[in-house]
């Protein structure tokens, strides 16, 4: 058997090899004639260019001369071993290097000739024919002539096509032992291939066999069976028995292990059978995944609750989100369940998936958030404006006592409403990376003091005590001027805002942490910000007191910009703060020479 496995793979690679060899001669052969008749082509049509060139040159009186004419083509035809002809353009043979000039008047005409019919309707002619006169296959090739008085010739170079008559003659002849040779070889070639292919396959066919009968150690050996039915009985057998046996457990376990999510299993009698170990973690259930524990040991009441509702209705629960205590706190998690049964729909017991969607939920309470805020700060402005746009054009414009009033409010009304949307388009270029910043040695206390001279009305406003403490000597820092310029200006904006009127104070300090870092620091007494929130006070549109953030036309982004600048910078920025005793933001940047 072992032949007929290696006689039947030995011919089915003979075959392709045959066949691989046959259209690579073939292809070659043809690749080698068409060369061959390229070369004599190019020759031609270089050589029948001169020529041309040289009878278009000549004079009238040479072309009045049919002697010379003759004389001159016979020499050209003898120096490029070719036959030249000279047609008329309607067929007539006018001169002809192979036939005396007294029998041209004998020449058949030329007019329907291929190439002859090329040359004067394309500008270029060939054929290749069989030549009775040389008894060869013949290339010819032709070109137009037009002389000044309109007249129209034709030129034909002919050359007998010896390359490729001797190559049919000696390579062609030959082809039968050429093909034979390949046979022999094919043949050869894949006889042997066919015997080395099936060693291994004999070897796996009997180290199946054995696993068949429980021996997972035994070495490869030859035994004297058919491969290939051997080799499909025992992976059909493996993949029922020892794979499902041997490889399934490991395989759950690891994908349960890589699972993100966490997914409990519950039998029959409503007990947790299986938790991955996102489960284990997520609910402090230890890291034995396959040890059997009743419900009432998960540590949240409401899980407990849903776990034995399931179990005692057998209804499944889909997406169902549910506030949970875990390890990390109070998480909300969406809950799915589906069925575990037997053939016979018998009730094995439920599989859960809890997702942490915590993260996402609160995306979407920031997005609402912001939403309503933009919808407030948009309406409040546009409803001034509107208002007050409406009384001035009943008449109230022409008023001076109500009109600059009424016009100043319009204009605080869209500075408002400016300022909300350059706050979201800069926040928006910021995160998208389309910010291009210029960063050179930056002197931080002239930006202080530029950013302090630009909010001064609002200091003086509130009549806040203003501390400005700039440590002498202090190191330039490696900054773009222009965002560092935003950044302290939203820092002493909120401090502004967060202070109360004519008991307001804010301190504003910049020093040398050592050669490599200066911090600056925006201190002031007002609300502060509670233990809670002080986690999310660099999110997006997030907002400590909205109604205080409401009143400044704050929109909740302007700490979020601050912090995508200062990290783009390299830096970092903190806040210490305690509800009711004010706060204080640093702000750490790098010294410039450090770059």
């Amino acid at each position: 058997m072992r032949a007929k496995a290696s006689l039947h793979i030995g011919l089915v690679f003979s075959a392709l090899l045959f066949a691989l060899l046959c259209g690579g001669w073939w292809l070659l052969h043809h690749q080698f004639k068409s060369a061959l008749i390229t070369t004599t082509r190019t020759e031609l049509q270089h050589n029948m260019q001169l020529c041309r060139q040289g009878l278009m040159a000549q004079p009238l009186t040479f072309w009045q001369s049919p002697q010379a004419v003759s004389q001159w083509l016979g020499e050209s035809a003898r120096l490029l071993n070719v036959r030249i002809t000279l047609i008329e353009s309607n067929g007539t043979v006018v001169a002809d290097t192979m036939m005396p000039s007294h029998k041209l008047h004998q020449a058949e005409n030329y007019h329907m000739r291929p190439e002859v019919k090329a040359a004067l309707k394309h500008g270029f002619g060939e054929h290749i024919r069989f030549s009775y006169a040389t008894q060869e296959q013949q290339l010819y090739t032709t070109l137009p002539m037009v002389f000044p008085d309109g007249r129209r010739m034709v030129i034909c170079f002919s050359k007998p096509l010896y390359d490729v008559g001797w190559y049919k003659e000696h390579v062609q002849g030959n082809v039968p032992l050429l093909f034979l040779g390949m046979f022999v070889m094919s043949l050869g070639v894949g006889m042997g291939s066919g015997f080395l292919l099936t060693r291994p396959l004999r070897q796996l066919a009997a180290v199946a066999r054995q696993r068949l009968q429980g021996d997972f150690s035994a070495a490869l050996s030859i035994k004297p069976k058919h491969e290939f039915g051997e080799l499909a009985h025992a992976l059909n057998s493996m993949s029922d028995s020892v794979i499902t046996m041997r490889r399934h457990e490991e395989w759950y376990l690891a994908v349960f292990s890589a699972i993100r999510e966490a997914i409990i299993v519950t039998d029959a009698a409503g007990d947790i059978i299986f938790a991955n170990p996102s489960a284990a973690r997520t609910f402090r259930m230890g890291q034995t995944i396959f040890t059997s524990r009743p419900v009432k040991h998960l540590p949240d009441p409401t899980l407990q609750e849903l776990f034995n509702r399931v179990h005692t209705t057998r209804v499944m629960v889909r997406k169902e989100e549910v506030a949970l205590s875990t390890a990390r706190g109070e998480r909300i998690m969406q809950i799915n369940s589906m069925p575990l049964a037997t053939m016979g729909k018998t009730y094995e017991g439920c599989v859960f998936v809890l997702n942490d969607i915590t993260t996402v939920r609160n995306l979407e309470k920031i997005r609402r958030d912001f939403v309503a805020s933009v919808s407030h700060e948009l309406r409040t402005p546009l409803t001034v404006i509107s208002g007050y746009t409406e009384t001035l054009l009943e008449g109230a414009l022409h008023d001076p006592a109500h009109a600059v009033p009424f016009l100043k409010t319009i204009l605080q009304a869209s500075q408002q409403l400016t300022a909300l949307v350059n706050d979201v388009l800069d926040l928006s270029r910021i995160e998208s990376g389309a910010i291009d910043y210029q960063f050179t040695s930056v002197d931080i206390g002239g930006v202080v003091r530029k950013a302090v001279e630009f909010l001064k009305p609002s200091l003086e406003k509130k009549q806040i005590r203003l501390d400005v403490r700039i440590t002498a000597g202090l190191p330039t820092i490696y900054a773009d001027a222009r965002y560092l310029d935003i950044v302290i200006r939203n820092l002493v904006d909120n401090a502004i805002n967060a202070v109360d009127e004519r008991n307001g104070r804010i301190r504003i300090s910049a020093f040398a942490m050592n050669k490599e870092v200066v911090r600056l620091e925006v201190e002031d007494n007002g609300v502060g910000i509670a233990k809670a929130d002080l986690d999310r006070i660099f999110e997006r549109f997030y907002r400590v007191d909205k109604g205080r953030s409401r009143q400044y036309g704050g929109t909740g982004l302007g700490l979020s910009i601050v912090k995508h600048i200062v990290l783009a910078h390299q830096g970092d920025i903190v806040v210490n703060s305690k509800l009711n005793h004010g706060s204080v933001f640093s702000v750490l940047l790098k010294v410039a020479h450090s770059k």
